[in-house]
């Protein structure tokens, strides 16, 4: 079989948003070279890796994201698509250069070798995250997450998955309900599940997502916890359903238009979990969400990125 290697060079803080994007769209399989992640590591205290300043050079500054589609479809109405999901992730944050172009691979050329370069990794100091087909023996209180790469692997390393989880395992109290909002992959609502809660619904508007999620839910053995379905927050009134936590790892804009729900869906004194937020609309957030009467209790920073927790009121 023949695939297409379509190629996107982007930025650090939009990449994650186009890996997500490119995998609602079908694509088999989603790789993220990052040179920042190279000068981490190599900038890391006592790290054995040495690299000189022509080396780091370089590297350059853009991500380069290959996604891979079977070759039955139309490259040209592909591209297309592509080409207008970026244009709408550029409302809210600087993706680059954008789509550099595409080729053709066969099956064996990336199926498989890709694969050596994803291994177990953790997420937090007892959350790991493993390919399915690694093995990974847990210790003491570690938490498995198994991921597919076909389903947008690399994502879990982003800063603000990583914060949401840490969070996520400071605050879950054993028997919590968590509502996971805009659940892309699954990943914070099968952590939440993991670490304890009694019931976990999941989010999302876009119907792939969904699927994908369903599909990460049902490899991690969470089905009977985890309701994934396609919808907004909205759409959860007719249930009347409170939650002690919701979990919104998206982008500030949503997050400021949701802030005014948020405290209607929460039990009093509950908490929302919320990233995807670049510094510089943090304070934007803050004030959104004071102003419905949550009461910021932490925020945590990574990168470019903001975490925050909210309180909500305890009378609305």
């Amino acid at each position: 079989m023949k695939w297409y290697e379509i190629r996107v060079n982007t930025t650090e803080e939009a990449s994650d948003a186009v890996a997500e994007m490119l995998t609602s769209m079908g694509a088999g399989g989603v790789a993220i070279k990052d040179p920042f992640d190279i000068r981490r590591e190599i900038e890391k205290p006592n790290t054995l890796d040495y690299a000189d300043e022509e080396f780091l050079e370089a590297l350059g500054e853009d991500v380069v994201i290959s996604a891979y589609f079977q070759n039955g479809l139309s490259i040209d109405e592909l591209l297309k698509q592509i080409n207008e999901g970026l244009a709408n992730i550029s409302q809210f944050l600087n993706i680059g250069k954008g789509l550099e172009g595409y080729g053709e691979v066969d099956d064996e050329d990336w199926s498989t070798a890709w694969k050596k370069y994803y291994k177990p990794f953790k997420l937090t100091d007892r959350i790991v995250v493993k390919p399915t087909w690694e093995a990974y023996e847990a210790s003491g209180s570690e938490i498995i997450v198994e991921m597919d790469p076909g389903m947008a692997f690399g994502t879990g390393t982003h800063e603000t998955t990583q914060m949401c989880s840490l969070l996520l395992d400071k605050y879950m109290s054993a028997g919590s309900e968590v509502l996971d909002v805009g659940c892309g992959t699954g990943i914070l609502a099968i952590i939440a599940s993991k670490l304890g809660a009694e019931s976990v619904r999941a989010l999302d508007i876009d119907e792939v997502a969904v699927k994908v999620a369903k599909e990460n839910v049902e490899i991690n053995g969470e089905s009977v916890k985890i309701e994934t379905r396609r919808g907004i927050l909205s759409d959860l009134n007719q249930d009347g359903q409170k939650f002690d936590i919701i979990v919104a790892n998206i982008i500030a804009n949503v997050i400021i238009d949701l802030s005014t729900l948020i405290p209607y869906y929460l039990k009093k004194n509950s908490l929302f979990i919320t990233s995807g937020i670049i510094r510089e609309r943090k304070q934007d957030v803050i004030d959104a969400c004071s102003k419905s009467g949550m009461g910021l209790i932490e925020s945590l920073e990574m990168g470019e990125w903001v975490a925050m927790v909210f309180r909500c009121p305890d009378t609305l």
